[in-house]
């Protein structure tokens, strides 16, 4: 294990092991002042004007009617759960638990409970996806900025944002992917009118009118993943066709190995195309930002 997968695990269980303590809150009136600088660790009650939203938020939305919903559960129960905050000038940067923010906030608490600690950009990035993808509360479109964000922000390959977050190299592969879909469909996922996976039959098919045209079809009347993976072979998907043409099924085999070792060496996805001799071809590497570019170019020895 390398000393950054240790890391990388360490700060997910931390943030577990965190998130699970519950802390009482201060009563409205009687707000406790916070210093103008705290040191890493220690739960201490903030006054509720001094935080400012960080920047590496992973969710893009808020439901009002959650915030009002959580804000009437707060006045009554308060805070189980304390927010984490890293200090920023005479102001606190939230890290994680910008949603609670929110809703102390239409409970007019005065302060809430937070976790100071002394994080990198790097790592309040890490802190607050981590948080989200623990408890599930993202919708898939979030989840993929958020993820595409980490690895173009901070030159990550697919297979260290993966680890960093516990997921599989493939899901993070997968849902990255998803930032390629036209805004209507992404729309559509974002808000529960189709599923990841539905995005992830999408992709097969060429982008345009007639893939949001689908899109909203499969969204309106209901589809299952399966009428909608007929309907796009009906289209057609953009490779597979073209591949099955100009190459048998052995050399076809091991072209598709041949992207996968390649995208998995790149962290990146990566597309071989042949003629029919196999002679002569191209090759398609994908890349998410010109940092994720850079970082492309340095893999293959060119920076």
């Amino acid at each position: 294990m390398t000393t950054q997968d240790a890391g990388a695990r360490k700060l997910g269980r931390g943030l577990a092991a965190l998130l699970q303590t519950p802390v009482a809150v201060t009563p409205p009136t009687a707000p406790i002042p916070a210093p103008p600088t705290a040191p890493d660790g220690g739960i201490r009650h903030i006054e509720i004007d001094r935080f400012v939203p960080s920047p590496f938020q992973a969710r893009r939305s808020f439901d009002e009617q959650q915030l009002r919903g959580l804000a009437d559960s707060i006045r009554v129960a308060g805070i189980m759960q304390p927010v984490v905050a890293r200090p920023v000038g005479d102001r606190f940067e939230l890290v994680a638990g910008e949603r609670r923010w929110r809703a102390a906030r239409l409970a007019e608490l005065k302060s809430i409970p937070t976790l100071v600690r002394i994080l990198s950009d790097e790592e309040a990035a890490e802190f607050g996806l981590i948080e989200n993808v623990q408890r599930e509360d993202l919708n898939a479109m979030d989840r993929a900025h958020a993820l595409r964000t980490m690895c173009e922000r901070f030159g990550l390959t697919q297979g260290q944002a993966a680890e960093k977050v516990g997921l599989e190299r493939a899901t993070v592969a997968n849902l990255i992917r998803l930032t390629e879909l036209e805004p209507e469909i992404a729309e559509l996922i974002a808000s529960n009118g189709l599923t990841s996976a539905h995005g992830k039959m999408l992709l097969a098919m060429v982008g345009g009118p007639q893939r949001i045209e689908l899109a909203r079809e499969a969204s309106r009347d209901q589809w299952s993943v399966r009428r909608l993976e007929s309907a796009v072979k009906r289209f057609g998907s953009p490779r597979s066709p073209a591949r099955e043409a100009i190459a048998p099924p052995a050399r076809q085999a091991v072209i598709v190995d041949l992207e996968r070792r390649l995208s998995q060496h790149l962290g990146t996805k990566a597309f071989i195309a042949t003629d029919v001799s196999g002679s002569k071809g191209k090759i398609t590497i994908e890349f998410y930002g010109i940092d994720h570019f850079d970082g492309l170019l340095a893999k293959m020895g060119l920076k």
